[in-house]
């Protein structure tokens, strides 16, 4: 080693000295301890999110309950309109053209003028 070498690596043992032992405990404490804190952290943020999670698969639910009420509904407006529709249908094709009602009606008004 050089002179500079030990000359540096003597000043941080002076250095080390005179701060004593405390900075060494805290690194121990932080390998020792701070896996566990981490955890623990950890563990709580993925509470939240799970109860976030729980919370929208509850709303789904409701959402899906009152999907299932409108859809009730639809289907009983789609019954009604297809019923109102097959009765106009029918009743357009039993119905007589408005031609013929037309001439019926010429044919009957020139009957009554021939008779009196």
């Amino acid at each position: 080693m050089t002179p500079e070498q030990i000359a540096a690596l003597t000043a941080i043992a002076a250095i080390v000295s005179k701060i004593g032992t405390w900075p060494l405990g805290s690194v121990l404490a932080a390998v020792i301890f701070g896996p566990w804190i981490v955890m623990w952290l950890l563990s709580r943020s993925m509470e939240k999110r799970h109860q976030a999670v729980v919370e929208m698969y509850e709303s789904n639910v409701k959402l899906v309950e009152s999907y299932q009420k409108m859809a009730g509904e639809h289907v009983d407006t789609i019954r009604l309109s297809t019923a109102a529709t097959t009765e106009l249908t029918t009743f357009l094709r039993t119905k007589a053209p408005c031609h013929q009602l037309i001439n019926a009606n010429m044919i009957s008004m020139k009957r009554q003028k021939d008779g009196q």
